[in-house]
């Protein structure tokens, strides 16, 4: 049985809480004491089975982001319910960034909201393989196809200004049940899925990059010298000359071990230990084949969200840049222009760029690393960035 995972955006009371809590109860996933625990609180209320802290219930937001674990006969799921809050649009980068789906709830009363758009640009940023719209709270417009139809055609305007497809939209009440678990007679104009269909149902891309590249995690003393590493992508065959990048040596992989057991050959996403001729290597090393090695350099571009709540960028520090286990030091050389969350326009302006801001930057590291770009292989290409003096992580970037 496959595993799911998918994550929940929206403003703040959109029903985000209560359709997970839905999803949870319909499907049988919430065990007996919780549910005498939340009905002891004054009656079911879906939305706290994911609100675990008291501040969350006092407050009647999410304030972290919440992981749940279901499943159903026909796949396991992960759910990230992240906060809804402007100010804590940085905890949503965080738990959608390897989500397979993301669910992005909207009011029917109220509309596409800068919350929305600015969810949708974290869907776009993180390039999110499949993005559902749930129109929700249906009922209190007794089911009008007329006002799923406005939202819908306005979201596709704004998707198509951030380049989002793979678009499904739903129209449900959460509260109630309509079209989460099973189709609801409410809205017989709706031709598509229940959200628990296509979530079951969607089949997850698979990663089609066949160049190899393996990332060196340490060093492993077990009689003789090996290397421990995640292969990102591509085949790693016992006998083959790599490049070890960002230096550009060669090495020749004299055996691999994969669970204990000598392999001829492994695969992505496979956790190795290989061996050298003798060539030693170090934590951060790209390994690929020579003919298709990764970029490599000092300066590149990247679309950069800052998350740093405290403290906004400053262009005259240094930070501690991270892509996979390579490490270096990195300044933001230049704001090439933010982007304007009303209307998803690029400006330029002096001010800092400040928490929850979106922008292009370019970037400077103090020595040479490995990347690839975003669209050929994302784990190669996603990174943080640290501030060495509180040791916080203030930003996350794509290489585009």
């Amino acid at each position: 049985m496959d595993l799911l995972r998918f994550t929940t955006a929206g403003s703040v009371d959109d029903g985000k809480s209560t359709l997970i809590g839905r999803l949870l109860y319909d499907t049988g996933n919430i065990k007996t004491d919780i549910l005498e625990t939340l009905t002891m609180e004054g009656g079911l209320n879906l939305a706290h089975v994911t609100d675990g802290l008291r501040a969350e219930r006092q407050q009647k937001i999410t304030i972290d982001v919440a992981y749940k674990y279901f499943s159903t006969p026909h796949r396991k799921f992960i759910i990230t319910d992240a906060p809804g809050h402007f100010e804590y649009t940085r905890n949503l980068v965080t738990g959608a960034s390897n989500v397979d789906v993301m669910i992005i709830l909207i009011d029917a009363k109220n509309g596409i909201t800068a919350q929305t758009r600015r969810h949708s640009m974290v869907a776009s940023f993180l390039q999110v393989g499949k993005l559902v719209v749930a129109i929700n709270k249906m009922d209190l417009h007794d089911y009008a196809q007329q006002v799923y139809e406005r939202i819908k055609d306005e979201y596709l305007q704004m998707a198509d200004k951030l380049g989002l497809h793979n678009i499904t939209f739903i129209p449900m009440s959460a509260l109630h049940g309509d079209n989460v678990t099973t189709l609801s007679a409410k809205t017989p104009w709706y031709i598509g899925p229940a959200l628990l269909e296509l979530l079951e149902s969607y089949k997850i891309p698979t990663q089609q990059y066949a160049h190899l590249r393996l990332s060196i995690q340490y060093a492993i003393e077990d009689g003789q010298q090996g290397y421990a590493g995640k292969i990102l992508s591509g085949t790693l065959h016992a006998g083959d000359k790599v490049l070890i990048m960002p230096s550009g040596r060669e090495t020749v992989i004299s055996s691999i071990s994969h669970n204990y057991d000598t392999v001829g050959e492994a695969h992505a996403p496979a956790n190795v230990c290989v061996y050298t001729d003798g060539t030693s290597l170090s934590r951060g090393d790209i390994l690929s084949h020579p003919q298709d090695k990764p970029l490599e350099g000092q300066a590149f571009e990247t679309a950069l969200c800052w998350m740093d709540a405290v403290t906004a960028l400053d262009t005259g520090k240094t930070y501690l840049l991270r892509i996979n286990t390579a490490e270096a030091g990195c300044m933001v050389t230049s704001v090439l222009h933010k982007i304007n969350i009303d209307t998803l326009e690029n400006y330029s302006d002096e001010a800092p760029l400040e928490a929850n801001q979106f922008a292009t930057v370019q970037l400077r590291t103090h020595k040479p690393i490995a990347w690839d770009h975003f669209i050929t292989l994302a784990e190669n290409a996603r990174g943080i960035l640290i501030d060495p003096d509180t040791n916080n992580t203030v930003a996350a970037f794509m290489i585009r």
